[in-house]
């Protein structure tokens, strides 16, 4: 099923073969005449190929002639970014360009040698397609000869219930609207939208023979509309299907009648062809009805009245009765191996009905065990066209109906591992970078892209689509740790209740690609696109077609790729984790790249001669990197549009010719901490529409002034404000015309100061330097009115400026960051902002109040004081004199409500005494205020609750804490609390105690944990109250000495606990050590930091990962570790003292991953460890100088690793 889409290849080089800018060059360099054929013949190879596309698949001599055709538009359009990129160069050059230390570039050296070259690589792609026109005429293309397109077939309203599964729910849903809208005057019309396969056809079906429905109605109609919407046959078709409508007009006929009509499968998307039908049906009675299908969302914006119902996939039970009906009806006996491989058969479908009612049909003629498992193992099994498989023709259709551009960019999804979340602003660079974007007509290519993201996802090519909310916060401590995922920990430690997915602004968009949708655009590409290089053996199987490639968690060899495929137009990583970093990134061979997205590690880059001129086609290139500097020659990337650099931590300057990448149209840059300066001359790239971070300069090349007549989009966060020089020298930024920006932070410090909280703004060292005063910078600094995000960090006046203060300014924001302002006394009135959905503010020593008034009524017109309509979290950190809520004293301030608010941080802000009345609370934060702690027992739709009550390492003070049964509570971290008492409501019952949803408990320098031998069993009454727990966190407990077991044996659903930075934890069982089943779901252990472990005690079974790290004391792990033939993952770090691993760790048959770190005396592994654990598939040993040295000087030892996907053995990983 394999589309060459040429269609789509030939329009963009002819529109480069017209650009002004190369037919400049043609007659710089005399070659305008070759130029001119190359336009004229593809032109002409232009006008033939629909014709050709249609008669590809019946004819092998058209296949291979546009596959050469395609072939030499690529090697053009190579040649055409030859000759721009040399026009590019030589433009940076005349301006002051020194690139002869860069590169050597034979242009440079000798142009004229490099015109003759260019001419006659020119000339020969030009011979190449005329010798291709003259047999295309031999085809005859466009006379008559092309085979039709096939058609969906007709449908009606006919259906067998018993084998429509899954969709009671879906069909009550609709009948229920079909007959609550009897009393609507006008004509209703119900969209049901859905990709294809999905069953909507069946679910209309079902619907209209309802018996509920055909007596609502009295006349009931049904037609088939599929692509072809003409007025006259559709009426023609509604007037034939109603009989005592033969002889009337359909006006007459339908007047005064409440009718249902389906129309199914529709896709006409022509505004004025439905308006005439729909004038022509809007005569019924009250309540008359339409019920559409369709895959397209543009239909449902076009004809829909009501609210569309989306269908959803099928679950997995349901998919499989579904199959099991299908496949063992035929006389296939339901053996438990055939059971085992249908169900992952049934996987693949993704919950697609027409795909699991195809596979069941497919497999029920299939009695052999090794029939069912060739078809399950073959990966091909979608690709193929014969009669058994109608799920890709099926999809094929809404594709067939997309002009070939936007073909273009739905197949170039394939490149994506399914289920990948792809990011919508990146996936439109992408296709920007290939040109796949049309570049005619009105508005920039973001914008097109932006459509042609919108028109494939209306048209159900892409789902879960959903809008995220990015992390705008530039302000961030970043000492603290973070969980880890490996070991199923997620509550490691009492931080401040992160934002919830949907607060704030939700400014990215991201969706994935149904498997069969996947399957479809894979099937497009062909050879053409390898997703996704797993392993590093496919390396070695070089493939010329291939021209896009993703990896996954594999190391990269880029020049090994390079070489392996030498038409490689796109390189992507898309591993989330640590692992597939690239190596051999010196570039020595010319490539066709445009896209190059790679990681790499130990500064890599700074020890690479990095080659440009075989760089010199790239569009696209994203990086994550731990150099501090980034090679020069990276500015002599003059064709670059996109370069994305977040996340490079360490980077301390961007190259300093960057001025003169005059393609460059996004730059992305955020998260650099060390980043100190920018590149001068910013302001000449007039493309630049993404610049997510400016650090302002005192000098002329790189001061705010740069930004004048730049047009950016999206997200500015701007450092360094100290550095403006003078009021004129802000506003020429001119940031109030930059309408695009949304997202903007003014901060006076540099990016590295945002990880300390104790920066003190300082200007330069220079005494004679004047520095502008802030509150006059800040107020030059006035954006535009469109704000949704505003950030303003460690401003030194005393208050903010008027345009700060205006209604009308602030009204559109979602989000406002007020961060390390010491100086100011009030902050901006925003508590009646109508959008507001996230304050933050933190470290304002001198604000006083919050609220600039209390005295606005609620909606029930009780003079009930409401503040903050629409915010949903609020932070106030660090601010030691806030004493009230609102500036007016209200007569009850504790009635003040907040009436949507979901998260509230309170952290060292000792003088506030009150809350305000939240009642959709559901997470609580409060540090460092003992009063406050008191309300939280109070409040009763609390799902996450952290009650801190000193610092981590503060003397605990003899402190009580209210116990409260909350009913909704999953997450509970209580710290530095020497008591904690019961508050039972239900007369001492224990059971009423009980936290029924907690799943997560952290407790940190809370002593009253534990039972002691002078009071046993005292504390037990608050262990009962979790016996649904499955993930504990222990820290800082000195009481803590032996595993506390009869607390332990409370917490019968516990997976994971942690137990860190206990000084007197030996490990071993207590005293009172018990009989019976301990922790009989545990899955993860992990204890670090317990200088006096000296045992890890024999836990469940069931445990898949064990982490033990910093315990100097322990000498050796226990023999019974063997034993866990559950165990996935296992890490020793910083244990001084083990010598060796115990001799049965060669039971661990499920081991994936063995991690050993600083290990000094742990001196050789088991005797054929390696071979033993076959599930082995990451081994990492670090400073463990015995076993590096048998790795190294032991051949045994390194032919033990060649399976493995990942190993790392001392500083670099192995491959």
């Amino acid at each position: 099923m394999a589309d060459l889409l040429v269609s789509a290849v030939i329009p963009a080089v002819l529109k480069k073969v017209g650009d002004s800018l190369v037919q400049r060059i043609g007659e710089m360099w005399g070659i305008d005449d070759q130029r001119e054929r190359l336009h004229s013949i593809l032109l002409e190879v232009q006008a033939v190929l629909p014709d050709a596309e249609e008669r590809v698949n019946a004819n092998l001599a058209i296949k291979s002639w546009l596959e050469k055709i395609k072939s030499a538009a690529y090697d053009a359009d190579d040649l055409l970014d030859e000759f721009c990129y040399e026009e590019l160069r030589q433009d940076a050059v005349r301006h002051g360009q020194k690139v002869g230390n860069l590169s050597g570039f034979f242009s440079l050296e000798n142009p004229a040698l490099f015109q003759y070259k260019m001419s006659r690589k020119l000339k020969k792609i030009v011979g190449r397609i005329c010798d291709l026109v003259v047999q295309m005429r031999t085809f005859r293309f466009g006379q008559g000869q092309h085979v039709s397109v096939a058609n969906r077939a007709k449908t009606d309203s006919l259906v067998v219930e018993s084998e429509v599964a899954g969709r009671d729910e879906d069909k009550e849903e609709i009948v229920r609207i079909l007959l609550d809208s009897s009393e609507i005057a006008d004509l209703t019309i119900v969209p049901v939208v859905g990709m294809g396969g999905l069953g909507k056809t069946a679910l209309a079906q079902l619907v209209y023979n309802d018996s509920r429905v055909q007596k609502h109605f009295k006349l009931s109609l049904w037609v088939c509309v599929s692509t072809e919407f003409n007025i006259s046959l559709l009426v023609k078709s509604i007037i034939e299907l109603a009989m005592e409508l033969l002889k009337n007009r359909l006006h007459q006929g339908l007047a005064g009648k409440r009718f249902l009509l389906v129309l199914d499968d529709v896709w006409n998307e022509n505004v004025d062809e439905w308006k005439r039908l729909r004038s022509m049906l809007n005569c019924g009675d009250l309540g008359s009805t339409i019920i559409l299908t369709t895959r397209s969302g543009r239909v449902v914006s076009i004809m829909g009245t009501v609210e569309n119902y989306n269908m959803g996939c099928l679950g997995e039970e349901i998919s499989w009765n579904l199959f099991r009906k299908r496949a063992f009806s035929m006389g296939v006996k339901e053996s438990r191996e055939l059971v085992e491989i249908g169900k992952k058969m049934v996987q693949n479908c993704g919950g697609l009905p027409l795909a699991i009612n195809t596979l069941g049909s497919l497999m029920s003629y299939k009695n052999e065990l090794r029939e069912w498992l060739a078809i399950y193992e073959d990966s091909k099994i979608w690709e193929t066209r014969s009669a058994d498989n109608q799920v890709l023709p099926v999809l094929k259709l809404s594709y067939d109906q997309l002009p070939p551009y936007m073909k273009q960019c739905f197949a170039f999804c394939a490149i994506f591992p399914k289920d990948y979340e792809m990011d919508k602003e990146k996936l439109i660079q992408y296709w920007m970078a290939h040109g796949f974007i049309p570049s005619n007509g009105p508005g920039s290519l973001e914008m097109k892209g932006s459509d042609i993201f919108n028109e494939l996802a209306w048209r159900s090519f892409f789902h879960d689509v959903k809008q995220v909310c990015p992390s705008t916060l530039v302000y961030a401590h970043r000492s603290q740790k973070k969980p880890t995922k490996d070991l199923g920990l997620s509550v490691l430690s009492p931080i401040t209740l992160r934002y919830g997915k949907g607060d704030g602004y939700c400014s990215e968009i991201k969706c994935k690609m149904h498997d069969l949708m996947h399957d479809l655009a894979q099937s497009i590409m062909g050879a053409e696109c390898l997703s996704t290089l797993e392993t590093p053996a496919q390396l070695n199987q070089p493939i010329i077609d291939i021209r896009h490639i993703s990896t996954k968690n594999v190391p990269l060899d880029i020049n090994k790729t390079m070489n392996c495929f030498p038409s490689l137009r796109s390189l992507i990583s898309t591993c989330r984790n640590g692992s597939g970093y690239a190596r051999n990134i010196g570039f020595l061979k010319s490539n066709s790249l445009r896209i190059l997205e790679f990681k790499v590690y130990n500064r890599l880059l700074e020890k690479t001669r990095v080659t440009p001129e075989n760089m010199k086609y790239l569009r696209y290139l994203e990086l994550r990197c731990s150099d501090t500097l980034l090679p020069e020659a990276i500015s002599t990337l003059y064709l670059l549009q996109t370069l994305r650099l977040s996340l490079c931590a360490q980077l301390l300057k961007l190259p300093e010719g960057m001025r003169y990448m005059t393609s460059l149209r996004h730059l992305h840059i955020e998260k650099c901490y060390n980043l100190i300066s920018m590149p001068s001359g910013f302001g000449v790239l007039n493309r630049l529409q993404k610049l997510t971070t400016y650090i302002v300069g005192a000098g002329l090349g790189n001061s705010i002034a740069e930004l004048k007549n730049l047009n950016l989009h999206g997200t500015l966060n701007l450092y360094n404000l100290r550095e403006v020089r003078d009021v004129v020298n802000a506003r020429e930024a001119n940031l109030i015309a930059k309408v695009n920006v949304d997202n903007l932070a003014l901060c006076w410090g540099k990016p590295d100061n945002y990880r300390r909280a104790d920066f003190e703004v300082a200007g330069s060292n220079d005494p004679d330097i004047v520095h502008c005063n802030p509150h006059e910078v800040l107020n030059a600094l006035k954006p535009c009115d469109k704000l949704k995000v505003l950030q303003v960090t460690q401003y030194t006046g005393d208050e903010f400026p008027v345009w700060m203060t205006e209604y009308s300014m602030l009204e559109n924001l979602i989000e406002l960051y007020i961060i390390d302002c010491r100086q100011c006394t009030n902050i901006p009135p925003v508590d009646k902002l109508p959008f507001l959905q996230i304050l933050d503010l933190k470290f304002l020593n001198n604000l006083i109040h919050l609220c600039h008034s209390g005295s606005n009524s609620g909606e029930s017109g009780e003079d009930t004081p409401v503040a903050f309509p629409s915010l949903k979290v609020m932070v106030l950190s660090g601010i030691p004199n806030l004493s009230s809520w609102c500036e007016v004293e209200v007569e009850n301030e504790a009635s003040l409500t907040f009436p949507v608010l979901k998260k509230l941080d309170i952290i060292n802000c000792p003088k506030l005494t009150s809350m305000p009345i939240s009642p959709l609370l559901e997470k609580l934060s409060i540090k460092g205020n003992k009063t406050l702690s008191c309300f939280a027992t109070r409040l009763t739709t609390l799902q996450g609750l952290l009650l801190e009550n000193h610092g981590r390492d503060a003397k605990i003070s003899n402190e009580s804490l209210s116990f409260q049964p909350w009913e909704c509570l999953n997450n509970l971290s209580i710290s530095g609390y020497d008591n904690i008492l019961p508050i039972d409501a239900n007369g001492g019952n224990e059971e009423s105690l009980t936290l029924t949803k907690c799943q997560c408990l952290n407790l940190t320098s809370c002593n009253f944990i534990l039972s002691s031998d002078i009071v046993p069993n005292s504390s037990l009454w608050f262990w009962k109250c979790f016996m649904f727990l499955e993930e504990l966190v222990i820290r800082h407990c000195e009481n803590l000495i032996y595993w506390p077991e009869e607390e332990l044996r409370c917490l019968i659903c516990l997976k994971s606990i942690y137990v860190g930075f206990c000084p007197y934890f030996l490990g071993s069982p207590s005293k009172r050590s018990i009989t019976g089943s301990l922790l009989p779901k545990l899955e993860f252990i992990w204890i670090e930091h317990c200088p006096n472990l000296v045992e890890i005690p024999k836990r469940s079974t069931s445990v898949r990962g064990v982490f033990i790290n910093g315990c100097p004391k322990l000498q050796c792990l226990p023999e019974w570790l063997g034993s866990m033939v559950t165990l996935r993952k296992l890490k020793i770090v910083d244990c001084e003292k083990v010598q060796s691993l115990p001799l049965t760790i060669g039971g661990l048959t499920s081991l994936e991953k063995l991690v050993i770190s600083r290990c000094p005396n742990i001196r050789v592994l088991p005797e054929g460890l390696l071979h033993q654990l076959k599930n082995l598939d990451q081994l990492q040993i670090e400073c463990c100088p015995h076993l590096e040295r048998q790795f190294k000087n032991d051949s045994k030892y390194r032919c033990q690793t060649s399976k493995l996907r990942f190993t790392k053995i001392g500083g670099d990983p192995v491959y």
